[in-house]
């Protein structure tokens, strides 16, 4: 066996979804590899050299000699060559290291040429990895840092990114950004948008939603106005310009940092170019499957950045449309919401069962579930035939599920059916590639989940130890029916997947990500904008005086997004004890207001 094979075999053991995509890369002869005058293997990538053509060990050994690992920190190291400074220490610490190295093509020069076997299991390579994904699912803070000067040369580009986005972090840590989230008038992504923007506040950004789904009554009726075709897409025009007006309004008050608008958001090209005379970036995540809803051709190109989750031919198809700047971000769960329950006696009954599914009634899972009655089998969802056999187990008569009770679904059953939706297919999808985001809120929940293989699934979640798949529906339920029996298994995969999703898969990380994409290279310009900032708490600081008792007790509500008469007054009734002199005099100032109403 070739040492390539041998190297991949053993990273197949210790990180498949990194063994797939060395595999699937093209070779290239962009790393040389030249022996050193004792025996060793050097990478060169052009006219550079990325060890000593003499003795690369011993240099290796010397330019590590003052690196000192920390513990409780991470030792991150900036580049890989063919790893004769990560060997080194490796040797110096008994920690893990973290690799990162951009270019694929050295990493696989390294596997032909290098032995693998020293370097792990310790070594967590993360090869040609974007660098607000590394940033968004670590701690960049708490990095410990040895740079691998050769290997920054070489990629010097991506390293200033990675460094520039390090420090975006920090600033973000310590800085409130204002933000706008657009929802969308109705459907599955406005769950999402909701998180989103709370995902934001936890993050400590100043967050205010365009709630277009209050309009959504209004919407629908306009469908029973007129019968004509042309008449009703006219009035759909002027509801969609209406939605656009709105927003604009909403955010010519506010003057945000960034606008987010979730798919399906009432925004024309027309609207979206008008927001974007606020000169800040207006974005949009679709979280959405390209292929089913194709309304993205016509707005992507206004858009300054366009999020998918999904990769590859949507971004041709982006670049064809005229989309400038593209970046896949999958979905995740919200833990505020998405968490174990302990349910009552009543709740179990209600959601307890062997097997659960939530979802609408598509194709594909309508010509599935018949060959699944046999087993304890709950369904929620919408737009199932009650009538038919499937329809029998449906719990909630096709109203639609709320967001608190898919929780309880998802802490009620042994198993939870999670097979992505399809318009065709008979079962499986076997081409499916997005993620939807009931994978990790059912992990978050601590249930467990068989769900249909999915080619982004194995970047995100580890098959067999953290989520379980199946590839066929005979697959499937010869899956319910091992789980079932293994009770310790199953309870062991759902804790490992709670642990792996709550650590890199949450809405936070999600949106920090965002946030680092399009703000990575504008931290100055940010700078300055949240600088020219002055918070209206402050102001009326500065006008009390910070050293009275009435600014004292002010600077409690700095940084509020909305702060009124009405915000001190609430907070004064959520306190305990005595009335401080200050409360007292505002309270009375509070009645004299309502008075003259």
């Amino acid at each position: 066996m070739s040492l390539f094979r041998k190297n991949i075999k053993q990273l197949q053991a210790h990180d498949a979804p990194l063994a797939k995509r060395v595999l699937a890369a093209k070779k290239t002869e962009a790393v040389q590899v030249a022996m050193s005058k004792d025996g060793f293997p050097v990478p060169r990538v052009g006219n550079l050299s990325l060890h000593s053509a003499y003795r690369p060990k011993e240099e290796a050994v010397r330019a590590v000699s003052e690196f000192c690992a920390q513990a409780g920190l991470p030792s991150v190291i900036y580049g890989l060559g063919f790893g004769y400074h990560v060997g080194s220490i490796l040797e110096k610490s008994s920690g893990p290291v973290t690799v990162v190295e951009p270019s694929m093509e050295m990493f696989q020069a390294f596997l032909h040429s290098v032995d693998l076997n020293p370097y792990l299991p310790r070594t967590r390579f993360l090869i040609a990895e974007p660098a607000p994904k590394i940033l968004a699912r670590t701690d960049p803070q708490t990095w410990n840092i040895f740079r691998h000067i050769p290997s920054i040369r070489v990629s010097s580009a991506y390293f200033e990114s990675l460094e520039a986005g390090r420090e975006l972090d920090g600033f973000l840590n310590s800085h409130s950004l204002r933000i706008m989230v657009v929802n969308p008038i109705y459907g599955g992504s406005l769950p999402t948008a909701r998180y989103c923007a709370d995902a934001l506040k936890n993050l400590g950004h100043q967050v205010i939603s365009a709630e277009c789904d209050k309009f959504a009554d209004g919407f629908f009726s306009l469908k029973d106005v007129t019968g004509d075709p042309k008449n009703a897409n006219a009035l759909s025009h002027l509801f969609m310009n209406l939605m656009g007006e709105t927003v604009a309004a909403r955010a010519s008050e506010f003057q945000p940092d960034l606008i987010l608008a979730l798919a399906q958001a009432p925004l024309t090209p027309q609207a979206i170019e008008r927001l974007k005379t606020l000169k800040i970036p207006v974005v949009f995540w679709f979280v959405e499957d390209f292929r089913t809803l194709p309304y993205w051709k016509e707005i992507a190109p206004s858009y300054d950045y366009f999020f998918t989750i999904q990769q590859g031919e949507i971004f041709e198809q982006l670049r064809a449309e005229g989309a400038r700047n593209t970046y896949y971000l999958p979905q995740g769960c919200f833990p505020n919401v998405h968490r174990p329950l302990d349910l009552s006696s009543r709740e179990r009954e209600t959601y307890g069962a062997d097997l659960s599914f939530m979802g609408a009634a598509y194709y594909n899972r309508i010509q599935t579930f018949p060959q699944l009655l046999e087993h304890d089998f709950k369904i929620w969802g919408t737009g199932w035939d009650l009538q038919s056999p499937v329809g029998q187990r449906v719990q909630n008569e096709n109203l639609r599920v709320s967001s608190e009770e898919s929780v309880k679904i998802y802490n009620g059953a042994r198993i939870h059916l999670n097979l992505h939706s399809s318009t065709y297919h008979e079962g499986v999808n076997s081409e499916g590639d997005f993620v939807n985001p009931r994978t990790f809120e059912i992990a978050a929940c601590g249930g467990f989940q068989l769900v249909d293989e999915r080619s982004e699934l194995d970047d995100l979640l580890k098959e067999g130890e953290e989520i379980v798949t199946f590839n066929s529906i005979k697959d499937l339920k010869e899956k319910i029916s091992y789980y079932l029996e293994h009770e310790e298994e199953r309870q062991l995969v759902a804790q490992k997947g709670r642990e792996r999703v709550l650590a890199e898969h949450t809405l936070e990380r999600r949106m920090t990500e965002m946030l680092i994409h399009i703000f990575g290279d504008q931290l100055e310009s940010l700078k300055q904008r949240v600088a020219g900032r002055k918070d209206p708490v402050e102001a009326l600081i500065e006008q009390a005086g910070e050293n009275t008792e009435l600014g004292a007790y002010l600077q409690q509500f700095k940084g509020t997004l909305e702060f009124s008469l009405k915000t001190v007054t609430d907070q004064i009734a959520k306190g305990e004890g005595d009335l401080t002199k200050t409360e007292t005099l505002l309270l009375m100032v509070d009645q004299l207001v309502n008075e003259k109403r």
